[in-house]
This record gives C-alpha cells, structure tokens and sequence, in this order.
C-alpha cells in the first residue's frame, strides 16, 4: 500500500510526538508545601512526600489525590524519607534549614531530627535529635537504611555523616574534607550490600564511596564528568545508580560501575523534552522510578507565584552516547 505525501506526514509527526512526548506525570494539589523528599511504600500502595515549608507529610495516590499524613510545625521543615517495611516505619529528615514559613532563630540552621511515622497510622513513634554531635551549622538533608535497621543521614552544612542504630542511639559515622561546602554540601546517599555507603556532594558534584567497614576510609569515585546540582540518589531495579540533578540542568542520569565503585560510567540519561522542574528525589515503584518536581527553585524568585500543583514524574532513560 503506498502512503499519501500527508499520511506519510502524519505518521511521521506521531512517531515524533510518541518519541519525545514528556514522561507520564502523577499531579497533586498541595498548595505551597513544596515537598522535597518521596518515598512509595508498597505496603500502602502511596508515595509520601515532605514539605520544606510547613514540614507537613503528605500521601499520594496513584491518581494523585493528596492528604496530610502528618503535621507538626516543630517541624519546621522536612526533606529526605525512606520507607523501612521490616518495621513499618516511615523516617523523615527535618530541620530549619532555608525555606520554613515556621523558621525561628532558636533552631534556624541548628536543629536537626530524624523522625519516625508508623506507616499505618501516621502516629510519631520515633524523634531522634542529632544537634548535639557535631559543631556548626546543621541541615538533615537525606538519608538511607541497611538490612540490619541502621540509618544514615547526610548533613549538607556540617561535613559528618550520621549514623542511629536499632536502638535509636545516633553517632557520627564519619567526618571529612570531602563533605565541605560553601552552600550545599552532602546531599543524596544509598547503602550497598556490598559493605559501603556512596553520597553526593550537591556543590562539586563529586560522588563518595564511604567504606562501612572502616567509615574513615572515603574515596572519590571517578566519573567521566561531574554533576554539580547533584541531588538524590536511588538504587534502580537493574542495579545501577539513579542520580537527580537540579540547579538548573534539570536531568536524570543512570550510572553504572564494573569495578566495585571506584569508577563509573553514564550509560543513560533523561531527554531535555522530558522538562522536569527543579527535580530533587526519586523513589522505586516496581521497576519504575519517579522522580519529584519540586519547583522549589521559585522560593528564591520573588516574582514567581506559588506553586499549588507539583508532580511526581516516570523516568525514562535513554541510552548515552
């Protein structure tokens, strides 16, 4: 059968449109929260998502109906979440770091707490404060579990990663040069089953293999490039490392290592088509990653209006050159 100049045109346009058409997104309405963090609990069947103004935490459903989960303005702010099933847990980076509408000088930069939801009710069964291990200015960003129920935190002002163990007692795990910053420092961090955590520097956009074993024990990782802006990072269903980047380059990427981590390589990444917005965190469903819009870049812009809609965005990758 031989095809029109027009239907040949139009099929043409639709294999384009199909190609390049933005990722499905997940929309919700939550006016002015502007969360940061996401986590999906497969128990639940619900993404969860934090607030970086009120600190309130939020549910998600798959057709994007949003409901508070938990409120406390003692909060101040919340960011990074990670959902532990073993315990049904849900744990919460909070702080008064930039952006809280509950900020006060008493705990603007100082304070920095962990804190537990049960995953079914919402009611707080954990607060664990870490204010007082090390010096300087504090800033809960992210933070990570392993098999046997430790937490690690990333702190993006002071250069410690922290660590509570099964039985809430915090620490520093490690402390170094590496996690220094004049802005955003540490960021993002996955555990590996392998013995060591990796983090993100969100300034230099370096990425660290923190050794479990003797934590003291830091390398950099070398990469083909860097990702200053580098936000959260995730563990991807095939094994490889997720990394959302943001301050304005706006992209996902997937790197992959064949030697243990000392190196990796960009195997994959987002198409600018794509258009996230100021994305941050990323979280499994299945074998899908989505990714979190935050838009948390118009809290700088004084002449943006505030956001009520945000979304949480499938990621697609497409193989690097």
């Amino acid at each position: 059968m031989r095809l029109s100049f027009y239907s040949l045109s139009l099929l043409l346009s639709c294999l384009c449109n199909t190609a390049f058409s933005q990722t499905q997104r997940i929309n919700f309405e939550a006016p002015y929260q502007y969360p940061e963090g996401v986590a999906y609990a497969p128990s639940q069947k619900t993404f969860f998502v934090s607030s970086v103004r009120t600190g309130t935490i939020g549910k998600v459903t798959q057709q994007g109906h949003y409901e508070p989960f938990y409120q406390d303005s003692s909060l101040k702010s919340s960011y990074g979440m990670k959902v532990d099933e073993k315990r049904n847990r849900l744990w919460v980076c909070t702080g008064d770091a930039n952006y809280s509408t509950y900020a006060d000088s008493a705990t603007y930069k100082k304070m920095i707490r962990v804190i537990g939801l049960d995953l079914s009710t919402g009611r707080k069964t954990d607060d664990i404060n870490l204010s007082n291990l090390a010096e300087g200015k504090h800033f809960a960003n992210d933070l990570v579990l392993d098999e046997a129920g430790n937490l690690y935190i990333t702190d993006s002002y002071a250069p410690v990663v922290y660590k509570i163990d099964p039985q809430m007692k915090p620490s520093v795990l490690t402390k170094s040069d590496w996690f220094r910053s004049n802005d955003i420092g540490l960021n993002g961090i996955v555990y590996s089953s392998k013995g060591f955590l990796i983090v993100a520097n969100n300034s230099d956009g370096n990425l660290l293999k923190i050794d479990l074993k003797d934590p003291q024990r830091i390398t950099k990782i070398q990469l083909e490039g860097f990702y200053p802006g580098a936000d959260g990072l995730l563990w991807n269903a095939a094994g490889h490392l997720v990394l959302v980047q943001n301050k304005g380059t706006h992209k996902i990427y997937e790197l992959q290592s064949d030697d243990n981590w000392q190196s990796a390589r960009q195997v994959a990444a987002t198409a600018t088509t794509d258009r996230f917005h100021q994305p941050t965190t990323a979280t499994l469903q299945g074998q899908t990653v989505y990714v979190l819009n935050s838009k948390m870049n118009e809290l700088t812009d004084p002449t943006a209006p505030p956001s009520k809609e945000f979304s949480l965005q499938v990621v697609r990758f497409l193989p690097s050159k």
